[in-house]
């Protein structure tokens, strides 16, 4: 891989929505709320310096910090039209629906940024750059559209071998939109902090808005899954003491089993941080349970033990919907239950688990 262009190898956002020069309005109408609207949430917390405005008429008029407890006085806006007085250069698609297209009525407010040049950020299945319509009015502006979700080209399968630059450690779920994006992000902000070569790799349309570049594995052939997370380790990881690598879906998916077995056999991690919402009892808009941690733990060690057997070294609890006591006693249950460090590490902070990856970076 060593001498391709960067931008052949993964997706990179264009020169025009470089990180740090973006002044992103969030279209997140009607969903703006942390199980609703992951991607506008994750970008107000991750880059919100670049976040000039959201749009949900139904929480507007009032800030990101009175509607999701974070953000400041970021404004949340009925309207584009309103969110133009804020001088934004570029407009996000900040929902991610089951299934990943367009929600209603996002189309029409999507074609009017166009018209008044604002540059487009979608993190749909529906890529709007195949629109003929849309492709037009960005032409006539001069405006970018960026398909967060287009994969890379020539993908292979993986090779079976880890990461020889330094060691990996998974994010995985016990459900989708547990915190594996969000606990990585704040591990990797933290490790940075404690002066590790940390790299963050970002596999899902969130991560890789926030970073700026990463392989979006859900939207990858099947049989390129592993091959593509192969590929997002090693490029993130050379020069590095370890790689966060940000993961998908989760093994009790009826839906998306498949992307997380693939990310884990591909990767081929040295560990894995388990991701948890402890007030989520079966796999959402599903009935399938979820089972008590010290077994989703032995679930992930085994997914791919005829591979290989990768130990769980933390439990990342995401207690946003418990008031603190019972955040403080559901995590010190998980501890008695897993013999495993365990914290909500937005709410109380990563210490726990930072300590168990740098022990990880001491052994490798």
């Amino acid at each position: 891989m060593t001498g391709m262009d960067d931008r052949t190898l993964l997706c990179s956002a264009p020169d025009e929505l470089r990180v740090g020069t973006r002044r992103m309005v969030i279209y997140a109408e009607g969903s703006f709320t942390p199980l609703d609207a992951k991607t506008a949430v994750c970008l107000v917390r991750f880059v919100g310096d670049e976040v000039v405005a959201v749009i949900d008429s139904s929480r507007a008029p009032t800030t990101t910090g009175e509607a999701i407890g974070f953000g400041g006085d970021i404004p949340v806006v009925a309207s584009l039209e309103e969110a133009l007085t804020y001088k934004p250069n570029s407009m996000v698609i900040g929902m991610a629906p089951k299934g990943g297209m367009l929600p209603e009525g996002a189309y029409e407010v999507i074609k009017v940024a166009l018209s008044k040049g604002l540059h487009i950020i979608s993190g749909m299945h529906q890529f709007l750059s195949d629109d003929e319509d849309l492709s037009k009015l960005a032409r006539e502006s001069g405006a970018v559209i960026w398909d967060v979700r287009k994969p890379p080209q020539n993908l292979s399968i993986s090779s079976g071998n880890q990461c020889p630059y330094c060691p990996v450690v998974l994010t995985v779920g016990s459900d989708c939109n547990t915190g594996k994006m969000t606990a990585g992000m704040v591990l990797y902000e933290a490790l940075l902090s404690r002066g590790i070569n940390v790299s963050f790799a970002a596999s899902g349309q969130t991560g890789i808005m926030v970073t700026g570049r990463g392989i979006p594995v859900d939207r990858v052939v099947s049989d390129f899954i592993g091959g593509a997370t192969e590929r997002l380790v090693l490029e993130s990881a050379v020069g590095k003491d370890v790689v966060l690598l940000e993961g998908q879906g989760s093994i009790l998916h009826p839906g998306y089993a498949g992307v997380t077995i693939g990310m884990i056999a591909g990767a081929l991690p040295h560990a894995m941080i388990l991701c948890h919402q402890p007030s989520r009892k079966v796999i959402w808009n599903y009935t399938v349970p979820i089972p008590p941690l010290d077994e989703l733990v032995k679930l992930y060690e085994n997914a791919i033990s005829g591979i290989m057997k990768i130990p769980v070294i933390g439990v990342s609890l995401n207690t946003f919907d418990l008031e603190e006591s019972q955040a403080r006693q559901v995590i010190f249950e998980a501890r008695e239950t897993t013999g495993l460090p365990v914290t909500d590490p937005v709410r109380f902070g990563p210490d726990p688990l930072v300590e168990a990856i740098v022990k990880i970076i001491e052994k490798e």
